[in-house]
């Protein structure tokens, strides 16, 4: 089964797209859970008339903003019950598939013994990231030190995720990452996937888009980034690489405990 993560907050204009591209997939064997992160706009209303009853797409309404650590983690996993061998695809909100054949490639791939995938992502041709964001790991490096290496298209197999340790998704505080997901979670699962079982994307498949809310152009998310990967995660122990009977062994360590309160939430599971 495919499962599509989509973290959404104020996206009324973009995330009609976002779900009419996984709709329009002729692959078909896959569920969508929405976790709306408190918007203030119309984002829900606008994705329920797209829905319009189908079964598949799930949307979940958080009451706080929490972040899309927290909601691709512990509000995904609580809710959505996801098994060892699911693939797990990152959407987000105002981003989309470019391709109808994105989720048939992707399920190729994985027939083929991959665990992970990441890059293929294109975006208006007026942008400019640093170039790492286009290009290969650099696997004879460490990866805690290559800042923008692991982009969308971004997907994993679901005995990765469950084999990070509940302390590496936290602040040395204990309270949990709020962002951002592509290094907190995407760094670890890469490590215990090593080069030969994590798939990059030459081709455009995934449509970033740009725009004034989203993370790449607040500079305070780049700066977050840059301390957090040198102060906190470049000075913790890395995963080792893991054979495939490990990782389905590992018992999820996760404790879905929040610290001071931290979260205040109610969901709305529209399951229609």
């Amino acid at each position: 089964m495919i499962r599509i993560v989509t973290t959404c907050y104020n996206c009324e204009k973009f995330i009609r797209e976002c779900i009419l591209s996984v709709l329009l997939q002729d692959y078909t064997d896959w569920e969508m859970y929405i976790f709306d992160d408190a918007s203030t706009d119309n984002s829900i209303k606008v994705a329920e008339e797209i829905i319009n009853g189908d079964p598949r797409i799930k949307i979940i309404k958080n009451h706080k903003n929490v972040g899309a650590v927290f909601n691709k983690t512990f509000n995904f996993v609580k809710l959505c019950e996801p098994e060892d061998e699911d693939i797990i695809v990152t959407l987000d909100g105002d981003d989309h598939f470019i391709h109808k054949q994105t989720l048939c490639y992707l399920n190729s791939l994985y027939l083929n013994g991959w665990w992970m995938t990441y890059g293929g992502a294109s975006h208006d041709n007026w942008i400019r990231f640093p170039d790492n964001w286009y290009t290969e790991v650099d696997w004879s490096k460490s990866l805690r030190k290559q800042l923008f290496c692991l982009g969308h298209l971004r997907s994993h197999k679901f005995f990765l995720m469950k084999n990070i340790k509940d302390v590496d998704l936290r602040y040395k505080d204990g309270t949990i990452f709020k962002f951002p997901e592509d290094v907190v979670l995407f760094i670890p699962m890469a490590e215990m996937s090593g080069e030969e079982k994590t798939h990059h994307f030459d081709q455009s498949l995934y449509f970033y888009r740009f725009h004034n809310n989203s993370d790449g152009a607040r500079p305070e998310i780049d700066d977050h980034r840059a301390k957090l990967m040198i102060c906190d995660l470049a000075r913790r122990d890395p995963y080792s690489k893991k054979t495939k009977e490990e990782l389905l062994k590992h018992k999820c360590d996760w404790t879905y405990k929040i610290k001071n309160n931290e979260l205040n939430r109610r969901h709305t599971n529209h399951n229609r």
